[in-house]
């Protein structure tokens, strides 16, 4: 049996020699300053920073610092931006509790103005256009009467009876008649009746 030696195969440097070339190119590259700035802000930045930011911690820090910064300044104006809205809300509240009470007032005034004119007391046209025949008979007879025969008989009778009548006749028969009653007759019949004060 014959052994023959095999030979050892020789180191392929060449293969080994073009990317370790290449790579002390580029590590001489990233040493040297002068073509480290030129990489970073020349005409190969768009390519280069996106793979040597990551790599960079220091650049990491500054972008990661720069965010935080932008996020608590979009918090703040998220804050801002509640704190107007619940203002907006409040002065809205406000607002609508006002216009709340204004309509209140409003419907209370409508509906007062109808009972204050039912409430009202009848002016004397009212009056004379609602006597009868006989109430203007006696209006006749109480002005042809002497007055103080006809306040005699006028403190007998209703006081609204007496209005009525008072508003039939003349002012000075009226006046004539109301001074020979008692001045508290008087007082209370014009104050109940204000039309008979002419």
């Amino acid at each position: 049996m014959i052994v023959t030696r095999q030979r050892k195969k020789p180191f392929p440097w060449k293969r080994v020699l073009t990317p370790a070339v290449a790579l002390s190119v580029v590590a001489a590259a990233l040493w040297w300053p002068p073509s480290r700035a030129w990489i970073s802000t020349g005409p190969l930045s768009p390519v280069w920073k996106p793979i040597t930011v990551p790599l960079d911690v220091a650049a990491r820090e500054r972008m990661i610092s720069a965010q935080n910064a932008t996020i608590a300044s979009l918090q703040k104006q998220l804050a801002d931006a509640r704190m107007q809205i619940g203002d907006r809300d409040k002065q809205l509240s406000q607002l609508q509790t006002q216009l709340t009470d204004v309509e209140q007032q409003a419907a209370l005034a409508k509906a007062v103005k109808p009972a204050a004119k039912a409430a009202a007391p009848a002016p004397a046209a009212d009056l004379s256009v609602q006597a009868s025949p006989d109430m203007r008979r006696t209006a006749a007879v109480w002005s042809a009467m002497d007055a103080e025969a006809a306040a005699k008989v006028v403190q007998r009778l209703p006081q609204d009876y007496v209005a009525r009548i008072f508003a039939l006749m003349s002012p000075d028969s009226v006046g004539a008649i109301l001074e020979n009653v008692p001045a508290s007759y008087a007082a209370r019949l014009t104050q109940e009746h204000p039309e008979l004060r002419r």
